[in-house]
């Protein structure tokens, strides 16, 4: 079976489900050159007309972007956006309804917004950019889709190891110390909703990691003992064949293939 420790930095990128990737230089300087900057506060809530019809790139701050499930009674699903990355490819080509999903300012922020329009016009004035972000955005539907399946189908957990070992390579920590920072301030309640647990819950597990010297917390800081991901799979469901997060079904939207595919 494949350990996650084992994997250089690209592939434990890869094999991270609860963010998404960092945006790729060619779309960056894009969002760049034809983004419209936005402060927002903690908070707040990005407007729906903003959601609808626009690509949103956080450039600094904290997001959480909501679904909002059928299921009142149970929690709904959090991703936590931190900066360099867009908070969805959701309706790529389409202006249809938001209603299930939003996106709340966790800390003070700066956004770039990008008008779709823009992004569909790429089809005409650059082919491979506008590929790139059909590959983007089915790449992090797949880790979406995995995200889901991971976290109804895991343990409370097996869930808190691996959000605490993606946000560690989210935040490129390198894994050379027996205790590894978590540099970033979360509270109980959010790390309880992006797990989608309970509070009560969380608070014993917590208590068990420190009770067995694998966790740590400090002015609100974490710091986590790197034995905690010894025997952790690359593969968010546990797969002993897994090479990463990237399944095989993603090879058909490599950009040749999918140049390819555009000019039938």
């Amino acid at each position: 079976m494949a350990l996650v420790m084992s994997l250089d930095s690209e592939m434990k990128g890869k094999s991270t489900i609860f963010f998404p990737d960092i945006v790729k230089p060619d779309i960056m300087n894009f969002i760049n050159e034809n983004g419209e900057s936005k402060k927002i506060s903690k908070g707040e809530l990005v407007p729906k007309s903003i959601l609808l019809n626009n690509f949103i790139y956080l450039k600094s701050g904290l997001l959480f972007y909501i679904k909002r499930t059928n299921n009142y009674t149970k929690p709904k699903f959090v991703n936590v956006i931190t900066p360099n990355r867009l908070t969805d490819y959701h309706l790529l080509l389409e202006n249809n309804c938001t209603c299930c999903k939003s996106i709340k300012v966790a800390r003070d922020s700066e956004i770039i917004i990008v008008d779709k329009s823009l992004i569909k016009n790429l089809i005409k004035n650059d082919i491979e950019l506008f590929t790139r972000f059909m590959f983007d955005a089915n790449y992090f539907t797949e880790r979406q889709t995995a995200l889901a399946i991971f976290l109804l189908t895991s343990s409370p957990e097996d869930k808190l190891i691996k959000f605490l070992f993606d946000i560690l390579v989210a935040l490129k920590t390198p894994f050379t110390s027996m205790w590894l920072t978590i540099d970033i301030k979360l509270t109980r309640e959010e790390i309880a909703d992006i797990l989608h647990i309970s509070v009560i819950k969380l608070d014993l597990m917590l208590g068990s990691l420190k009770k067995n010297g694998m966790l740590t917390k400090e002015k609100g800081i974490f710091s986590v003992n790197a034995a905690l991901f010894t025997e952790l799979s690359p593969c968010p469901l546990g797969r002993e064949d897994a090479q990463g997060c990237k399944s095989n079904n993603m090879l058909k939207f490599k950009t040749k293939n999918m140049i390819e595919i555009n000019n039938l």
